[in-house]
């Protein structure tokens, strides 16, 4: 049963990584990416939190990862800018504040 999940996860993770490539990795709308990004980080999280729960750790185990689930939610999402000039994404290592310039072309976020 629990290879069976993990066969589920895995190929729902793949769907998600190919997704995300698709939706911000790929093209320059940059509004599109920043009203898409919350709503895929959020139901990324959902789907791990969901995980999480279906596997049944020790119950402090379980609720300390949920928890920590909401504020690694908001700082990737508040991490992640997107680059009017080229489009691509732009993330700051270990979520300090927010990038003032791309990573790419260098022009103000």
């Amino acid at each position: 049963m629990q290879q069976d999940l993990a066969i589920v996860f895995v190929v729902i993770w793949l769907g998600l990584t190919v997704g995300s490539v698709m939706l911000f990795q790929r093209g320059s709308d940059v509004k599109r990416k920043r009203k898409l990004w919350p709503i895929y980080t959020i139901f990324t999280n959902t789907v791990i939190g969901g995980f999480i729960i279906y596997m049944q750790p020790p119950i402090v185990l379980m609720f300390s990862l949920l928890v920590l689930l909401i504020p690694v939610t908001f700082l990737t999402i508040r991490s992640t800018k997107f680059c009017e000039a080229c489009g691509q994404v732009t993330r700051t290592p270990f979520f300090l504040k927010p990038a003032t310039k791309c990573s790419h072309c260098q022009k103000p976020l």
